[in-house]
Formats: C-alpha cells, structure tokens, sequence
C-alpha cells in the first residue's frame, strides 16, 4: 500500500495499492482548500464519497448533484464524474470498492443500479474505521483492512434500505435528538434548537434525554466530538485550530479545555504520542 497526499490539499491523504482480495481500489479522507476541483474521471468500480463539511456540486452521467454536510455520493463503474463546484473549505471521505468482491463474502447485500444520491446513514462509522486501518500499524492489518471495507459496504447497503428497527424502548424524541448528535456532532446545536427538531420543549427534553442516556443533551454531543477528535488527531494531520472548527467547537482554547475534561489529556499531547 502507498500512502501519499496529492497537491493542494489543506490535509490528508490518498492510498492506493491494495491487495485485489480487500475489494478496494484506492481511498482517503482530505481537508481541500475553496479552489480545489477534480478534474471529469470514472473508474472500474465503485466510488463512494461522504460529505463531512462544506458543501460541493458534482456532476455524474450528465445530472448535478448537491452535497451538504451528512450527503452520501455513490457513482457506479464507468460513469464520468466530476467536481463542478463548492463552497468553502471542503472536507470529505472516499473510497473506490469492487462492490463484486465483497458480495462473493457477503452475497445478501443489496447493491444499486445508478448514481446514489442521500443522507449517509452509518457511513461516518465505516469510513472512521477504514481510515484508522489505513493510517495505524496494527497487528493482522489485512484481516482489518477487509473488515473495514466490509463494514463500509454495509452501511453503505444499509444507506440504501429502509430504515432501521430500533429494538430498545426509546422515546421518539429522544431518538430523534440522539440521531442528530450522532451524525451531525460537527453542528452548533443549542438546546432549543434540538428540542424545537425533536417537538418538545427544552427542559422537558433535557429531562428525558438525561433519563434515558444518563447525561444531558451537550455532554453526549461533547462526547461524540470528542471520541471523533481522538481518532482525528491519531490518523490525520489537520492542525488543532481546523479539526477544533470543523468538529463545531468556537475556538481552539475551547476545543482544548473539553478535550481535556473528557480524556485527562490535551490534543497536543495525544498528537504528539502518535509520533512516538
């Protein structure tokens, strides 16, 4: 495998070079300044891409798409695509998979037929994992490695199904706040903001979220940036200052003081034991 960042990125990284048995043809995850473009390609396989931050307008097979933060783009082999536009520092996943050799594994899988276009689901996950595999030494890194690409192909099948059953007894609204806090950690969200979403009002939320999850509302979310910060600082080499924003935090000093009440460490600290 070659690990490597393209020019004109901010962050990041591109790798390639995989043995044809993982099902992946190349992936990444790349922090791209308000210039940057990609220039109409296609592949042989599939090309999914997730939409962290920012928002960009692709073109695939003729038809623009708009991504917004939490926006799955799938595009199938051999259709021409491009990014036409954005607005903003971007930020984004992406993985080219042979959808085929992960089926022969896993056969029950659905798979499209065209161009997806939809809210992402449990890709953040997948794509976390993937990431971690690719830029972290671990023992047994090819079993990881198809692990993850596996996982990927099911959130992203999963993406395509109807949704989920939940088998625990929780309240609508709670579920709808827990849900939101999940996916879009990256989102400044105030309480009144959650509790006009989830239809109650804020102290009748706050007291129910807390009954159900035992915590508030902004330590649960403070907790999902948090554990997404740590695998951040581990894998990638976007500065504090970009990860602190970009995760919905108001500064860096603010980003450093929760980091440090939720793990005991500062950022710095955990960046710098990567290097060790």
């Amino acid at each position: 495998m070659s690990l490597y960042r393209p020019d004109g990125l901010r962050a990041g990284f591109h790798a390639e070079g995989f043995t044809p048995a993982s099902g992946l043809l190349h992936a990444g995850e790349q922090w791209v300044p308000e210039q940057f473009l990609i220039q109409p390609h296609e592949h042989p396989v599939w090309e999914i891409y997730l939409q962290q931050h920012g928002i960009t307008h692709w073109v695939a097979d003729g038809e623009s798409y708009a991504l917004h933060p939490g926006n799955l783009f799938a595009v199938p082999p051999g259709v021409r695509h491009h990014l036409a536009g954005r607005s903003g520092n971007h930020h984004f996943f992406f993985a080219a998979v042979d959808l085929d050799v992960v089926r022969r594994r896993h056969p029950g899988l659905a798979m499209p037929s065209g161009v997806v276009h939809r809210e992402a689901g449990e890709l953040t996950y997948a794509f976390a994992q993937l990431v971690r595999e690719l830029t972290t030494r671990y023992e047994y890194a090819d079993t990881g490695l198809t692990l993850a690409v596996d996982h990927l192909v099911l959130a992203f099948s999963r993406s395509l199904a109807p949704s989920a059953v939940p088998q625990l007894p929780m309240h609508p609204a709670v579920r709808t706040v827990k849900r939101l806090l999940d996916q879009e950690f990256h989102e400044r969200w105030t309480l009144t903001e959650l509790a006009d979403r989830a239809g109650l009002a804020p102290a009748y939320l706050a007291e129910l979220f807390a009954a159900e999850l035992g915590q508030p509302p902004h330590r649960y979310l403070n907790e999902r940036r948090i554990d997404r910060a740590r695998q951040l600082l581990e894998s990638s080499d976007v500065t504090v200052t970009a990860l602190a924003l970009s995760l919905g935090f108001s500064s860096s000093q603010h980003f450093a003081r929760v980091f440090r009440q939720h793990t005991g460490s500062t950022p710095t600290q955990v960046r710098s034991s990567r290097a060790r």
